[in-house]
């Protein structure tokens, strides 16, 4: 499946903070579960939504991971 790039001018899912990922995708729901959209914008939202939670979740693993290795290290 092609990956479709954020609209112009807006930021990668990387580039934002963990707390901006996750305030972007609650709204991505919430524009969602309104069910206002266009077919075309729905799925769209939905890709951007699953790129969001992908990286989300890549994150909250290497987080866990560092709290890890830091309890370790004790």
């Amino acid at each position: 499946m092609a990956r479709s790039s954020p609209r112009k001018g807006e930021p990668m899912p990387e580039e934002l903070k963990f707390e901006q990922q996750m305030k972007k995708l609650e709204e991505i729901v919430d524009k969602l579960e309104k069910d206002d959209a266009q077919l075309e914008e729905s799925i769209r939202l939905y890709e951007e939504g699953l790129r969001l939670a992908k990286t989300l979740k890549e994150q909250l693993k290497t987080f866990q991971d560092k709290i890890n290795e830091l309890n370790d290290e004790q």
